[in-house]
């Protein structure tokens, strides 16, 4: 995937922060940039799947409860 080049207004202290971590990590400020991107990502992707496995435990639960309240009565 090539390259393109953009300008972006940021908060001053933002920068600060990226340049601190571009020297602490030998890497210039693109990377530093990129790799917060995929972080931000890959933690939205987790957050969106924690809430649909969320979504279906509850389903799971109400179904087993369901079942469980059936095969008490047929028991009875």
């Amino acid at each position: 995937m090539g390259k393109t080049r953009v300008t972006i207004t940021v908060d001053e202290v933002l920068v600060k922060e990226v340049d601190i971590a571009a020297v602490k990590h030998h890497e210039n400020r693109s990377h530093i940039i990129e790799k917060a991107r995929r972080h931000w990502h890959r933690r939205q992707r987790e957050l969106e799947l924690r809430e649909v496995y969320q979504a279906m435990a509850k389903e799971d639960k109400e179904t087993a409860e369901a079942n469980l309240s059936a095969g008490i009565e047929v028991l009875k």
